[in-house]
């Protein structure tokens, strides 16, 4: 049994959280309530070791042939990294 078969048709991974998700398009603010996330946190989304800020409200087109990673951290914990990396 494939998990179409069970109405899910798209699975993403947020903080090694696994999702299935039916709907083809999500916005971050809804993904982070489907993840039981805090809705202040910053969405990241990793591609091929990099990781990229997806904006607030910003709308993702997940793909059925792929599963979608995706990571989480606190505004204030990005802000400090970024100021010692600099």
């Amino acid at each position: 049994m494939g998990f179409s078969d069970i109405g899910l048709r798209h699975i993403v991974d947020v903080d090694g959280q696994l999702l299935g998700i039916d709907a083809g398009v999500i916005d971050t603010s809804a993904l982070l309530a489907r993840a039981n996330r805090p809705s202040d946190r910053q969405l990241w989304v990793v591609r091929a070791g990099e990781r990229f800020l997806l904006q607030s409200k910003q709308r993702i087109h997940l793909s059925e042939d792929e599963v979608l990673f995706f990571e989480t951290t606190a505004v204030n914990s990005w802000h400090a990294a970024n100021l010692l990396a600099a």
